[in-house]
């Protein structure tokens, strides 16, 4: 699956770093280098956007490792990808997002005042 490259582009705004994939069916996003908010550890970590429904959720945002210093959230999503693991929240997104805004909503996870 090709993304639009003008959301390619906005997503590219918030995390230069990043290449399409493709496994077992489905279509992701590797963002190498994501920045997270300063109160996470680690500060730094690769993350893999799956931005098409998966498992009863819309979108899923996998992380290379799991953080801590955010608020107790659910880390029900465990899934081998790129011969990796990964790591996701348990975070519903809306459908109809552009790429950027899937990002964004998943990041809001990690903040200490956000619901689902």
């Amino acid at each position: 699956m090709s993304y639009d490259e003008n959301q390619i582009s906005e997503l590219k705004k918030i995390t230069p770093n990043l290449s399409t994939a493709q496994e077992g069916g489905y279509n992701y996003i590797l963002i190498e280098g994501l920045q997270l908010p300063s109160h996470c550890s680690p500060i730094t970590v690769d993350a893999l956007l799956c931005p098409t429904p998966s498992n009863s959720y819309n979108s899923r945002l996998f992380f290379s490792s799991k953080i801590t210093g955010c608020p107790e959230r659910n880390w029900n999503g465990n899934i081998r990808v790129l011969e990796r693991n990964w790591f996701a929240i348990s975070w519903q997104t809306q459908n109809g997002l552009r790429l950027s805004e899937i990002l964004l909503i998943h990041l809001k996870s990690l903040y200490p005042d956000e619901k689902k």
